[in-house]
């Protein structure tokens, strides 16, 4: 899966839910200021540089950075033909071609999970780019309904090829805590929230939903020849076991799975 389609899978599954998260947080800044530099690290397809943008913000110049050049072919694509302030780069979090002390404002939605170092590589780097005064927002996943039957999909299909659930837990929180503070961050300027959300689906589409999200997220693990075969199987048996989760239910017509974020707001 390449290009726009890779991204328009992702913004129909889980990106309902990351977006939902991002826009929180967002909100619980003060407004941005005129002339202020704006990183959106882990961008994707910039879901946070198009919220900030959606606000009118005056005078704000954005960098968005990821290591998936086609959700960034995408974002480059809409500020190029939308003559958006964002510069777009492929760079890893963890070590940037940003100078010291330069932005105003660091935004990472759901990308500390995937940092090297348990996370705090990433942090690192971004507290070096921050301007003293200003602002870092990073989160987490605190909980996906989905994640337990995605990872009991792989496993009934992919046997030992099966990925392993995320060797860290950040399901507490805790983990997020301190790799900010490890960074370089204190806590007296730190402010931690919990926010749950539900990603709901109507009835009718959510088993496009199952096979979108298997996918997106299939590919993890690898794809082989049989999944070709019984792909109809797979998405069957993930959509079973979806809707029986911990998490899941049904209500008036909608299929409604419960999610979660921890995140960070954190002053320099």
């Amino acid at each position: 899966m390449t290009g726009r389609a890779k991204v328009n899978t992702y913004e129909a599954t889980g990106g309902i839910t990351t977006a939902k998260f991002a826009a929180h947080n967002l909100s619980l800044l003060k407004p941005i200021a005129p002339g202020a530099v704006v990183h959106d690290n882990a961008a994707g397809a910039g879901t946070v540089s198009r919220l900030i943008l959606s606000k009118h913000q005056p005078d704000v110049t954005i960098h968005a950075t990821d290591i998936d050049q086609p959700f960034l072919d995408v974002l480059a694509d809409d500020a190029a033909a939308n003559s958006w302030p964002i510069s777009v780069s492929n760079q890893r979090s963890e070590a940037t071609s940003f100078p010291d002390a330069f932005f105003d404002l660091h935004v990472a939605n759901i990308g500390v999970i995937f940092w090297s170092g348990g996370g705090v590589d990433g942090v690192k780097e971004a507290y070096r780019t921050l301007k003293p005064g200003g602002t870092a927002v990073i989160n987490c996943w605190a909980e996906i309904t989905w994640l337990v039957p995605i990872l009991m999909t792989h496993r009934k299909f992919r046997g030992d090829a099966a990925f392993k659930a995320p060797p860290i837990n950040w399901e507490d929180g805790s983990q997020l805590r301190r790799v900010v503070l490890e960074a370089g961050f204190t806590e007296e300027k730190m402010r931690v929230e919990r926010q749950d959300v539900e990603a709901t689906v109507k009835e009718e589409e959510f088993s496009m939903w199952c096979e979108r999200t298997w996918a997106f997220l299939g590919g993890i693990g690898g794809w082989q020849e049989e999944d070709g075969v019984r792909w109809r199987e797979e998405v069957k048996f993930l959509e079973e076991r979806v809707r029986e989760a911990q998490g899941t239910s049904v209500v008036g017509g909608e299929v409604r799975m419960q999610a979660g974020q921890w995140v960070v707001i954190v002053e320099k």
